[in-house]
């Protein structure tokens, strides 16, 4: 009987398999790792990790998986005898899913009613300043305001850099 595992996360980029029944055995993570391929043998696949103390797999990829990658991939764990991994439910959109959809589509009402001046990331910015400020003016100016700070500097540096006027000219001079 193969140990039961599920996909207790999934990001672009990462997949998380947890296989809870093995959790802390290190012989059975040390043999799942001589049987599972290279990563050049798998399309997509960067690297495999192992962590016998979580009774987790993390896969890190630069393929895009969707269920029917998955149900071969799942299928392929059975097949080579390794675990059996329940396949993905459809209809359970995970709570981390809906917030960054709730998020997503704040975000575009936000750039839709300023038309286009103002984004939900120009507004955490700024409000991540001001909690900053905030913090400051009430003498709290060591760990809260430094995270505030922090995390709007964090944000700023994502931002796209604004050209002047005088250097779009330059660049494009019907402007």
């Amino acid at each position: 009987m193969l140990p039961e595992a599920y996909i207790s996360h999934m990001t672009t980029g990462r997949v998380r398999i947890k296989i809870p029944s093995r959790k802390g055995d290190l012989a059975f993570f040390a043999a799942l790792k001589d049987k599972l391929p290279g990563s050049a043998e798998i399309l997509g696949i960067q690297r495999i990790e192992m962590n016998p103390t979580t009774g987790s797999v993390l896969v890190v990829h630069h393929a895009d998986f969707k269920a029917p990658e998955l149900a071969v991939i799942s299928g392929y764990l059975e097949q080579m005898g390794l675990v059996k991994l329940e396949p993905i439910d459809a209809s359970k959109n995970p709570v981390s899913r809906n917030i960054a959809k709730t998020f997503q589509n704040m975000n575009q009402q936000i750039t839709d009613f300023t038309s286009g001046e103002i984004d939900l990331q120009s507004m955490a910015l700024l409000g991540l300043l001001g909690l900053g400020l905030f913090q400051i003016s009430r003498g709290q100016f060591m760990i809260p305001a430094i995270s505030a700070f922090w995390y709007a500097a964090t944000l700023l540096k994502d931002q796209p850099v604004q050209k002047n006027v005088q250097e779009q000219k330059i660049d494009n001079p019907e402007v």
